[in-house]
């Protein structure tokens, strides 16, 4: 009874125009609930509670996802949707339903959204990833952004009609289960994608080699990530193997403790390895990268840390190739020569050269670039070759100043040795540029190249810089004219 009597008020005030207990309440009377006034109380009430425990969709399709856990990657798994299912709820057909989610011209609008795990309240953003539908979520089952909180991410693909589901590197633990909630929203019909990840730390490999084969590489000691190529027996693997094609083989390569490593750290297929041959990580200890993807399929791509192989080394990695529980083996043994320089350095003596130069590029917001040739311009002023300029650029002895020479080192601000270049043809820092120049090097190239900042150098940016190179008792000064162009 004192239940109903406590209704009393807050039903006279909130629900007026719903079911009315007459224009002329009073209340010093007890008043008892009519039937239509304890329907919509519970009405209320199970709203509340789906809020909380239920979720709001007229359809829900629910999948399953295993991740296996990796330190440094965002893979995961694909995850198929009925997407005749929604269409169906939806009355439209699947293709005008893949239209609406992809947003094109004309389509209708298929509303995409989240439903938060904690409290099953809708979040509206159709997707805070790079897919037109797709969100990244935390621990909870809540939306949140790429960063620390983020665990998983779901990204649907328009064309597969599918989610590729994946992780932040690093932040999922074996055994851990997620449960994440996406939605599409037609006129008044809901649809619910419910799929619950099951994380789980990659299992031990204990398959067996069942054929090693044993290459060589001989390759020069490179300052640059270009990569050689070694040969293999493709079509002997992949009998090995029992499988059609290298598509159907996971990569694999050797620890220092002789377990093998899963997840590969060089892209598109392949792993950094340390100076002793293991499987490593890029960076001061990485001696090559190995790769498949980069040349056609009988061969993998060996490239080097710029400068950190030289003459006369040998280094032995493994490249493992694995599928139907047995292990293929490349064992690579590459031998490192001394470059071996095709020029001469020219006659004379070193001396000062001076070169106009107009360099122009489209308009761009993805750092792009363009470069002018200056291999001879350097060469006839240092009287050195190509690669005897590069290295001097890599030991700093090669230094560029900005507008004139200065006893002070220069301090660079863009790619070493280059500037982010002001409006006043002054260097700046990478907030204060239009445009950036930078000489660029190999052992066979010399270049002068820059791009536009993507905020600051738009079209129609001019600016005019003056860089002076010095080497050898010699200077190349190269008056710079860097146009910023409309499409």
């Amino acid at each position: 009874m004192k239940k109903i009597y406590l209704y009393i008020t807050f039903l006279s005030l909130l629900m007026t125009g719903l079911v009315s207990c007459g224009d002329n309440f009073d209340f010093s009377k007890l008043h008892f609930l009519t039937d239509a006034e304890k329907a919509e109380m519970a009405r209320q009430d199970s709203i509340k509670e789906a809020q909380l425990t239920g979720v709001n969709a007229n359809l829900i399709l629910k999948y399953n996802a295993d991740i296996t856990i990796s330190q440094s990657s965002y893979d995961g798994t694909t995850v198929a949707i009925s997407m005749d299912s929604i269409a169906t709820l939806f009355g439209i057909t699947k293709e005008q339903l893949v239209a609406g989610i992809a947003g094109e011209s004309g389509a209708l609008e298929i509303k995409g959204f989240a439903i938060q795990g904690s409290t099953h309240e809708d979040l509206g953003t159709a997707t805070n990833t790079n897919a037109p539908w797709g969100h990244w979520w935390d621990t909870n089952g809540d939306v949140t952004t790429w960063g620390t909180t983020a665990m998983v991410f779901a990204e649907f693909n328009t064309e597969t009609g599918a989610f590729g589901v994946g992780q932040y590197p690093g932040h999922l633990t074996d055994g851990q289960t997620l449960k994440i909630i996406e939605c599409l929203k037609y006129n008044e019909k809901r649809a619910a994608v419910i799929i619950t990840i099951h994380a789980k730390a990659p299992g031990k490999i204990t398959a067996p080699i069942v054929r090693t084969q044993d290459l060589t590489l001989d390759v020069l000691a490179k300052s640059t990530y270009d990569a050689d190529s070694v040969q293999f027996n493709l079509a002997q693997a992949l009998s090995d193997l029992g499988v059609s094609s290298i598509g159907d083989v996971k990569i694999i390569g050797l620890n220092p403790d002789g377990s093998y490593n899963q997840e590969t750290n060089a892209d598109p297929k392949g792993f950094w390895y340390d100076m002793n041959g293991f499987v490593g990580a890029w960076g001061d200890s990485a001696s090559v990268y190995a790769s498949t993807g980069i040349f056609m399929d009988d061969k993998i791509g060996v490239g080097q840390f710029p400068s950190h192989l030289k003459g006369g080394q040998t280094l032995t990695i493994q490249y493992g190739l694995m599928a139907n529980n047995k292990i293929v083996m490349l064992k690579i043994k590459i031998n490192v020569k001394s470059y071996q320089d095709p020029e001469t350095p020219l006659p004379g003596d070193p001396k000062a050269v001076e070169k106009s130069i107009s360099m122009s590029k489209v308009y761009s917001n993805d750092y792009a670039s363009v470069k002018v040739d200056i291999k001879d311009f350097l060469r006839d002023a240092f009287k050195k070759t190509t690669y005897q300029i590069h290295q001097a650029i890599l030991s700093g002895d090669l230094k560029l100043y900005e507008g004139s020479v200065t006893e002070t080192a220069p301090a660079y601000t863009a790619d070493a040795p280059g500037y982010w270049i002001k409006a006043d043809g002054t260097p700046g820092a990478w907030a204060q540029g239009l445009v950036w120049c930078s000489i660029g090097h190999s052992e066979t190239e010399l270049y002068v190249f820059g791009g536009n900042h993507p905020d600051n150098g738009v079209a129609g940016s001019s600016v005019v810089t003056k860089l002076i190179a010095t080497y050898n008792g010699g200077s190349a000064t190269l008056n710079i004219t860097f146009n910023v162009t409309a499409q």
